[in-house]
């Protein structure tokens, strides 16, 4: 049998598969992402490294130009730019359309990571990502409070952002403003030369104090102890003591060739909430979550941070997830009464309550299936999917006049109302399929 044979020759199993898809559609509508947009896999990634105080003509020469040789050797590739600028290399590599990203940039990984024995030692990892919409922040977060902006800073490195980031669906934390500690060592040039010792000595030095080693371990009685030289700087005293031994066995201390001093690293962002400063924090979800319940959980867990520590205003400068909730609910609305002013014009043109009572009730089910059909093919639901559905509201009930009016003319001419449905549904049926 056919489906509009089965249609109607078993109402009640059909009346069945009906009420399951609902379920369904019901179960898997509260499990859909909510985003702004759908998903776009644009074909291009991207490798960033950083270089601190290092020239555009050296970050070129040093960092872009082989991590750009390296890279050109992967599958695929369309076409490769770079930017050089004070210590940031950027390379941006387009693949050709249909490429599997993922692979891809493993495949650069793999590159960048045979030639890290080529590029200097204290650069910062490369970072190779693909290009991802979704990378912009969801949210933007200001917190001040009346202490000085070295403490607030301290405070959101240190407890804000790990407990934020813990959050089910939050990718990573940036931290904007405030202040940051740093001890510099102040060599006094002509001290160090009259001693015979190079900067790249006192360096050397202090990165080979400056550590926590392991020593094996010990077995005593039925006990293994574990043994660990702590050598890692707990006070500024132990810097400016830290001994340097001349050619000639002499034993200095750091303190008499360089001033040791506490002070405040360099400002490279500012922050200011109302003209006042602030910390800001920049929320970037995964993939794959949920915008508006990633939103929902940061502001919920804010709350509590707020409850704990009274001193501490923490604002929501942009929330995505609110935007998205009003723009999605703007959308479901206009279906909505875009679906309604629909069956109340049938029924004033028709003026048949059960011909307006068919088609009104097809409109819910045929949207309900389809957040079944949603959530096993990963759409999310966006301002994109509900468009589309609210214009399938209007040819589903374009399709189901026609296929009624049908029905009912095979009725007046002496069908049964059994023959009448399957001789009209039949005629038209695949007409419409086809046009649909």
């Amino acid at each position: 049998m056919k489906l509009h044979e089965i249609s109607v020759k078993r109402p009640v199993a059909v009346l069945m598969c009906v009420l399951i898809i609902l379920v369904l559609g019901s179960v898997s509508f509260s499990k859909i992402s909510v985003d702004l947009m759908p998903n776009i896999n644009l074909p291009i990634a991207i490798v960033s490294t950083s270089y601190s105080g290092v020239a555009p003509e050296e970050i070129e020469t040093i960092l872009t130009k082989p991590i750009e040789n390296t890279i050109a050797t992967v599958n695929n590739i369309k076409s490769i730019q770079s930017i050089s600028s004070e210590g940031n290399s950027i390379i941006i590599a387009e693949f050709n359309s249909g490429t599997d990203m993922d692979f891809a940039t493993l495949q650069m990984r793999e590159k960048v990571d045979m030639i890290k024995g080529y590029l200097p030692n204290d650069i910062n990892n490369p970072m190779v990502m693909k290009l991802d919409p979704n990378m912009m922040p969801i949210l933007n977060i200001s917190i001040t409070n009346n202490h000085n902006e070295m403490t607030l800073k301290q405070f959101s490195d240190e407890y804000i952002k790990p407990r934020l980031e813990r959050l089910e669906g939050v990718a990573s934390l940036g931290v904007t403003g405030g202040r940051t500690k740093e001890i510099q060592v102040n060599v006094d040039p002509e001290k160090a030369a009259g001693y015979g010792i190079s900067l790249n000595q006192i360096m050397s030095v202090l990165q080979t104090e400056n550590l926590n080693l392991p020593g094996g371990a010990i077995e005593y009685a039925d006990k293994k102890l574990l043994v660990r030289s702590t050598g890692e700087f707990k006070n500024i005293e132990q810097i400016k003591n830290i001994p340097l031994t001349l050619p000639n066995g002499i034993v200095l201390y750091l303190h008499d060739i360089a001033d040791v001093a506490h002070t405040n690293k360099p400002v490279d962002s500012y922050s200011r909430t109302n003209g006042k400063s602030s910390i800001s924090l920049s929320l970037q979800k995964q993939t794959n979550a949920n915008t508006v319940s990633v939103t929902r959980a940061v502001k919920n867990e804010l709350s509590i941070i707020e409850k704990e520590y009274p001193d501490l205003n923490i604002d929501i400068v942009f929330d995505q997830g609110n935007f998205i909730e009003k723009a999605i609910s703007s959308v479901a609305n206009n279906a909505v009464i875009g679906g309604l002013l629909a069956v109340l014009i049938l029924f004033v043109f028709l003026k048949n309550m059960r011909t307006t009572f068919i088609i009104a009730t097809a409109i819910p089910i045929s949207i309900i299936s389809t957040f079944v059909l949603m959530f096993f093919a990963g759409v999310s639901i966006n301002i994109v999917s509900l468009g589309g559905l609210a214009l399938g509201v209007g040819m589903l009930v374009d399709n189901a006049i026609v296929v009624l009016e049908n029905i009912y003319r095979h009725h007046s001419e002496g069908y049964t109302k059994v023959e009448a449905a399957l001789t009209g549904t039949k005629e038209v049926g695949r007409a419409i399929l086809a046009s649909t």
